[in-house]
C-alpha cells in the first residue's frame, strides 16, 4: 500500500481538531437550550423533540448523502456542512435578538443542522480513509474517538462559566464561531481527491453508476458485511436508550441529586475517553472484528454489574468499565470499513452505516422509555414476578435495572456470535 505523507496526516489532525471545536460548541448550545427550555416551559417534551429532529434527516435520507459524498470533493461537502450549521446558528441568534424565537423555528433549525451533520460524519470517515494508510487507521480512529467524550467533559465546565455572563445568545454565537472557524480552515486546504478527479470512478468490479443510492448496500450484501451492520445496529439500539436513563437510575437509586450524578456522568465520559486513548496508544489491531466483539462482551457484562451494584462509587466505576470498550469498537468498525469499502463508494457505505445508527438510536429512545414507564416499572410496583425483580433491591429503579440486565445479556449474545463468526464477517 502506498504510504501516506506526513503532510496529509497533519491536515487530517487539523480537520479533527476543527471537528472537536465544532462538537464542543454544539454540546454547549444543546445544554444551554435544554436548560433554557426547561426553565421556560417546565416540560421535557420539547427537549426530546429537539433530539428527534436532529436525527430525523439521517433516518429518512441518510443513504442519499452518500451519493453527494462520492460525487463531489470531500472538502466541499465538509465546507458546505459547516456553513449550513453556521447559518442555523445565525438564525437562532437573530430569533433571540429580534424576539421571533419559537419552538417550531427551533425544530426547523435543528432539522437543518441535522441535515448538515448527515453529510459531515460519513464525509469525515472517507477523508480519514483517504489520508491514512492501513497501518495508521486504528490509531487515527482512536484519536478521533476521544473527541466526543472530551467534549462531554469540557462542555459542562464551559457552560457553568459562560452561561451566566453570556446567556443563551452568547453561547449560540460561540457555537456559530466554531463552525465558521472550521469553514475558514477548509477553504485553506486541498485534499487528494480534488487533484485526481478523473480517478473518482466506481471500481471496475463494482460496475455501478455513481448516482446509484444502493451501491453501498449491494457491496455489503455481496461481501456478507450486512450481518455485521445488523450486529452493530442491535448493540446501538440497546445502548442509546438505556444509557440515557443512567441519570434517572442513579438518582432513583441514591435518592439524591447532587455530586452522585456528577460523579457518575464524569465516570461515563472518562471511561469512553480512556477507551479511545487505549486504541491510540496500541496503534494497530490484527483482528478488528474480534477486538470489537470482545469489547462488546465486556460492555454486556458490565451492564449486568451496573444493574446490581449499589452506591454512587460502585455505580460510577461500573459505568466507566461499561463505556471503556465502546470507542474501541467504534474505532475498529471505522477502520474495518475504511479498509474494506472501495474508495468510489465509501461515501455510500458510511452514509448507510450512519443512517442505521441514527435509526436504531431513535427507535431506542422511542421504545425503551415507554417500556420502562408503562410495563417494567408498573409490574415492579405491583409486586409481579418478585423473583425477577429481587436482585435490583430498590423498587424505585427495579424496572430500569431489569432492562439493563436484559440489555447486557443480549449484547453478550451478539458479541459472542460476532466473535465466533468473525471469519465469515470478513
Amino acid at each position: 500500500m502506498k504510504p501516506i505523507n506526513q503532510n496529509g496526516l497533519r491536515v487530517l489532525y487539523l480537520i479533527m481538531l476543527m471537528e472537536g471545536l465544532s462538537l464542543l460548541g454544539t454540546r454547549m448550545t444543546s445544554m444551554s437550550i435544554g436548560i433554557w427550555l426547561y426553565y421556560s416551559t417546565h416540560q421535557t417534551t420539547p427537549i426530546l423533540w429537539i433530539a428527534l429532529f436532529n436525527e430525523l434527516p439521517a433516518m429518512l435520507a441518510g443513504s442519499m448523502a452518500g451519493i453527494v459524498i462520492d460525487r463531489f470533493p470531500k472538502r466541499l461537502v465538509l465546507l458546505l456542512s459547516d456553513a449550513g450549521q453556521a447559518v442555523g446558528s445565525v438564525l437562532l441568534v437573530m430569533s433571540f435578538l429580534f424576539g421571533f424565537f419559537s419552538l417550531p423555528l427551533l425544530l426547523a433549525i435543528v432539522f437543518l443542522q441535522g441535515t448538515c451533520s448527515m453529510f459531515q460524519s460519513p464525509a469525515l470517515q472517507t477523508v480519514t480513509a483517504m489520508l491514512t494508510s492501513e497501518e495508521q487507521r486504528d490509531r487515527v480512529n482512536g484519536i478521533r474517538e476521544t473527541i466526543f467524550p472530551l467534549a462531554g467533559i469540557i462542555a459542562p465546565a464551559c457552560i457553568s462559566i459562560l452561561y451566566e455572563p453570556l446567556g443563551i445568545t452568547g453561547i449560540v454565537i460561540v457555537d456559530g464561531m466554531t463552525f465558521l472557524a472550521s469553514a475558514i480552515f477548509l477553504l485553506s486546504v486541498r485534499l487528494p481527491d480534488e487533484a485526481r478527479k478523473n480517478e473518482r470512478n466506481i471500481a471496475q468490479d463494482e460496475q455501478e453508476a455513481p448516482r446509484d443510492i444502493f451501491a453501498g448496500i449491494r457491496f455489503m450484501l455481496r461481501y456478507r458485511l450486512i450481518t455485521l451492520v445488523v450486529y452493530i445496529g442491535v448493540v446501538n439500539f440497546l445502548l442509546n436508550g438505556t444509557l440515557e436513563m443512567a441519570v434517572a437510575y442513579v438518582s432513583g437509586s441514591s435518592k439524591k441529586v447532587g455530586w452522585e450524578i456528577s460523579f457518575v456522568l464524569l465516570c461515563m465520559n472518562a471511561g469512553a475517553f480512556a477507551g479511545a486513548l487505549i486504541v491510540a496508544w496500541v496503534g494497530r489491531f490484527r483482528d478488528r472484528i474480534k477486538v470489537m466483539s470482545a469489547g462488546y462482551l465486556v460492555t454486556g457484562i458490565m451492564f449486568i454489574v451496573f444493574a446490581t451494584v449499589k452506591g454512587p462509587i460502585w455505580l460510577g466505576f461500573s459505568l466507566m468499565l461499561l463505556m471503556l470498550p465502546l470507542p474501541v469498537g467504534n474505532a475498529m468498525i471505522s477502520s474495518y470499513f475504511q479498509s474494506k469499502a472501495p474508495t468510489a463508494i465509501q461515501g455510500r457505505v458510511f452514509a448507510f452505516l450512519y443512517q442505521t445508527n441514527m435509526t436504531s438510536s431513535s427507535l431506542s429512545f422511542l421504545s425503551l422509555g415507554p417500556l420502562v414507564d408503562h410495563v417494567l416499572q408498573p409490574a415492579a410496583a405491583k409486586g409481579e414476578l418478585p423473583w425477577l425483580y429481587s436482585f435490583a433491591g430498590d423498587p424505585a429503579v427495579s424496572g430500569i435495572a431489569l432492562l439493563y440486565s436484559a440489555a447486557g445479556i443480549i449484547i453478550m449474545a451478539v458479541a459472542l456470535t460476532a466473535f465466533f463468526r468473525s471469519r465469515k464477517l470478513g
